[in-house]
Formats: C-alpha cells, structure tokens, sequence
C-alpha cells in the first residue's frame, strides 16, 4: 500500500533508493540545463552566427558540460563519498544557484576580482541584493533542489563498490571528454580565442577555479618580505609660515560619461559648477572592483604590473609619504582594503545615532565633521586628507543620497535595478552623482576657508565605473579585458587654491586632450605634496607640465625605475 508521502510528492520515485551514480548524473544535468543555459545560449549565439559551423561540434557543448559536470562532483566527494556525496551537491547548489542569480539579473561573472570582491565584502554590502526577487530566485533555483537532495534515499553500497562504480563512471565521462575533444579541439579552441568571455561564464567551472586561486594567492603561499621602495623620501619645504593642504576624495562606482563636466546632457554637477574645478574627461580605472582599483591606484605598480599580493608587501603612497613627514589621515566610509592599515584612521561609525547614519551605512556627508575637525587643528606643515566615500555604490542605488538631495524625483527605490525602468534606474544612479557633487563643493568651500595663504587643493576620482542595464549588464567587477567602456572611464575632478599657483589653462587642455589613468595617482600626488623619492615618475605626474612655482618639481627624473 501506498504512504502518504507517496501520493503527495511526485518526486518519490526518483529520489527513493536512487544509486550515488543516478544522483550524480541528475545533479550534473541540473547544471547543465539550468545554471549553464546562459552560457549554452551564448554559445549558440556565437557558434550560429558563423559562416560555417558543425552541427556535431554544437550538440557537443552541453554533453561536454555534463561530463565536466560529473567529474567536478566526482572530484569533490572523493568518488561520491557517504558523508560528502550530499554536502557537496548540496554546496555546489547554494553557490551557483547565487552565481546564476548574479549572471541572470546583472551579467555578473565570478571570475578571480569578483570572488576577491565578495570576499573582501562586509555583511550589510550582501544584505543589500536582498530583495523579493533574488530570495524567490534563490529559493526555487538553489534550496529547493538542495531540500531535495538532502531528503533523498540514497543507496550506498560498500565502499569498495562504491568507489568502483564512480570510478567507472568516472572513465565514462572522460573518454566522452577525449572523443569530444579528438574530434571539435579546433572548433573548440577557435571558438574560445576568439570570444574569452565564454570561458569565465560557465558554472560551476568559473567560481571553482577562481576561488581557488584566491586560497592559494591568501592563505596557501608564502607571505611576501616586507619591502620599503625608499627608506628617504624627502618633503620639500614650503614658503616660510605657509602650510600645504591636499584633500583626497576617492569615489565609488562613478561613470565619467554621467558627469555633467563631461558633457552629460543632465546637470549632475550643479555644485561644482559654479565652482572652478578641472575635469580630466579620458580617466581610466586600474580595476572593476573596489577590492582591486584602491590598493592599485595607491600602489606604485600599472595597472598591468598590479598583484594583490605583491602591492600589499610593499610602501604604497601613504606609507611613503607619511615616512617623507606629511600628516596623514584617513577617513573611511566604505572600508580602505588594507591601503590605511599603517596610517592613523577615522572610521565612520554606522550605528551612531546621527541622522546621517542608518545602522548601515551612512551618507556622504558624515565625511565632513572629521574633516573639519582635522583642518581646525593643522599640526604638520603638509597634510593629506583622504576621504573614501560610498559614493553610488549599488544596488541600493535610493540610499546613498537624503531625500533633499533627490533632484531627479522619478527614481526606482528598490534593490532589484533589473525591475526597474531604464529612466527611472538613471535618475536613481543620476541622484548619487549629484549628491557626490554635493559633497566635493563643501570640500572645496571647507578649503576655501582656510588662511589665505595655505596651499590647499582637491582631487577627487572613482575607483570604477557601472554598468546599468546596457546589453543586459548591471553593477561592475567584470574581468578587464571584456568590462564594457562605463566600468572603466571614470571621472578625475581637481580643484587649487590661488596659492598653488597652478597654470589652469594648461591643465585643462591636458584633461581634454590626454588620456590618464590610475597608474598617475601615485606620481600626481607626490607631485602635489612635494615629496621627492627614488620611485616618482615625472611622465606619470598628472600636473607636471602645469606646475607654477609654488609646486616645485620634485622628479628624480624619468630613469627612476619603476618598482
């Protein structure tokens, strides 16, 4: 007779007394035809719109997918192990079921600086992707097939046995590898040098790989020695009784081509308009990610030389000016990736009870109290202020501004940016420009205050840019070299106090017509802060060209070699 059970679930007969062989296999075709049905589509997409294709090399694909799949599964349950045969599907599930979700609604790939990104995230930044879409995505795509499992009648044999028949199937899906590969390898490889993308796009390949690369780089290899660039960076004195002032705002996740300045047809700078700032329009990021474009653009390493591992063992600019003699302060609002742990630091505190904060997260504008409070009592001759913002960091694009500062009133409060309409998304994102603006002006306003012979100025620049909504593409951290244009340009503004004596009409015509990217941050603010060292490269400084005689050159020449 029947149980209830059995009248209830359909799902019975599959999931009672199923073999580890039967329940790897239904698992890896699960991955195949759902979390990789974006990569099979592309696929598809890329094969079909060829001259010629064979049809045998495209019906290939996802059968190689499920016979990777397999081995994968295989691979990590040591042959479909009794006690992690379940935790692993199980955990395979979870993940890509959160990396599906992420490749489905923002195009997002979890290639080396994405897993390094959401590593390196606090838990209110994950809370913020928690919505009803992506919970009701992730019930039915991840926990439900992983309830399922959990609750299946799996059939054990011995171990022997078992590893014998995993094995077998093992040997099975391999030679099926080899004949694919013996008869497509240059359909295959064709295919894959001429569109890179695909291979960061299947699942759970992408995340796998990547995440261990991440263990070996942090936790499996050798700590780097310490290294100092030089040991005797010298500050230049300024004019008796004159004091140097730099304010250093870093953004985040602002797109140059959404900078009125830099001919937005929508006023995101009303603030900074009135006031006399230089905008560099060809600026480009170091990475697509905070956890990537920070420690770069404050390293002396390019961009194509950056290593995670090698710039956190080695001076970066604070480092190397605050042995030169300049105060320095970091004031941190979105966290410093390790660039401020060896500089005094203020960091705002999110459960504070000031209306600027939420428990979260705080706006922008709690930046200002420290800043202040650090201008009132100057000690040191040259300081360098940093100011690391949330600028229009996503997707809760509608909690980075006060509602004072929504000046695009039709805007999309909500976390899943794929449900709302591209206008409604660009007023949202377009808000937290212009707060941004906000913020910059009193900075210059807080600098413009200051004894009117101090030496003060303003940089400011994003880490990244975003993507938001174009080709199907939201939010940012894509691998480089496939990142579309608006992940990577970003706005660099600068602003001088008369005493700099800076040729302005010199620097604007560098910011329009010369393209400049992170790899100048470093040089550029050694430059400014006078500070003279073995690793500054003149070709690099950003103000160089347009130095009047209050900023003395401080250049070793371009033969200093570059570490």
């Amino acid at each position: 007779m029947k149980s209830r059970e059995e009248h209830i679930n359909p799902l019975y007969y599959l999931l009672s007394n199923i073999s580890v062989n039967q329940l790897v296999c239904i698992t890896a075709l699960y991955f195949t035809l759902v979390f990789n049905f974006p990569f099979l589509k592309e696929v598809w997409a890329v094969v079909t719109a060829l001259p010629e294709y064979n049809l045998g090399f495209l019906y290939s694909i996802p059968l190689l997918v499920f016979c990777l799949c397999i081995q994968v599964i295989n691979l990590l349950s040591l042959g479909g192990h009794r006690y992690l045969l379940k935790p692993v599907l199980i955990t395979l599930l979870l993940l890509s079921s959160l990396a599906f979700y992420s490749r489905q609604t923002y195009g997002v790939v979890f290639d080396y600086g994405m897993v390094q990104n959401s590593l390196q995230s606090h838990s209110s930044e994950a809370m913020m992707y928690l919505n009803q879409y992506s919970v009701l995505f992730f019930l039915l795509s991840g926990l439900l097939p992983a309830i399922l499992i959990a609750r299946s009648d799996v059939h054990y044999l011995s171990m022997g046995r078992n590893v014998a028949h995993s094995v077998k199937l093992s040997l099975i899906s391999l030679v099926t590898i080899v004949m694919i590969a013996y008869l497509y390898y240059p359909n295959y490889a064709s295919v894959g040098r001429n569109n890179k993308f695909l291979q960061k796009s299947s699942i759970p390949f992408q995340y796998l790989v990547a995440t261990g690369k991440y263990a070996r780089d942090h936790y499996f290899s050798t700590p780097l020695e310490f290294k100092l660039l030089d040991s005797e960076p010298k500050l230049h004195n300024q004019h008796a009784g004159a004091k140097r002032v730099l304010v250093m705002l870093v953004g985040e996740t602002a797109r140059a081509d959404h900078f009125s300045h830099n001919g937005y047809s929508k006023q995101t700078n009303p603030y900074t308009q009135v006031q006399p700032v230089t905008s560099f329009k060809n600026m480009y990021s170091c990475g697509t990610a905070t956890a990537v474009s920070i420690p770069c653009m404050f390293s002396a390493l390019s961009r194509e030389e950056y290593d995670h591992n090698k710039a956190n063992s080695q001076q970066n600019l604070l480092d190397l000016v605050l042995l030169a003699g300049v105060d320095v302060l970091w004031v941190d609002n979105n966290g410093c990736k390790g660039v401020c742990e060896r500089v005094p630091t203020v960091t705002i505190d999110v459960k504070s009870d000031s209306p600027l904060c939420d428990g979260d997260y705080c706006f922008d504008e709690a930046l200002l109290a420290p800043l202040e409070n650090k201008l009132q009592n100057l000690t040191a001759n040259t300081t360098l202020i940093v100011l690391h913002m949330m600028g229009s960091h996503g997707p809760t694009y509608y909690k980075r501004y006060p509602d004072n500062q929504r000046i695009f009133k039709d805007d999309c409060p909500r976390s899943d940016i794929q449900n709302c309409s591209t206008a409604t998304l660009i007023n949202t994102y377009d808000n937290t420009i212009a707060y941004t603006d906000w913020v910059i002006s009193k900075v210059i306003d807080k600098l413009s205050g200051l004894p009117i012979n101090t030496e003060s100025a303003m940089l400011y620049v994003s880490d990244h840019g975003e993507s938001l909504g174009e080709n199907g593409a939201y939010l940012h951290g894509f691998p480089y070299a496939l990142a579309p244009e608006s992940q990577k340009h970003v706005p660099l503004l600068t602003w001088f106090a008369e005493p700099m004596k800076v040729d302005t009409k010199c620097l604007t015509k560098n910011a329009e017509q010369n393209e400049f990217s992170h790899d100048n941050i470093f040089h550029s603010m050694l430059g400014l802060l006078q500070v003279s060292s073995s690793v500054y490269l003149e070709s690099l400084d950003l103000f160089s060209s347009c130095k009047g005689k209050s900023m003395m050159r401080v250049a070793t020449g371009d033969s200093a070699i570059k570490q």
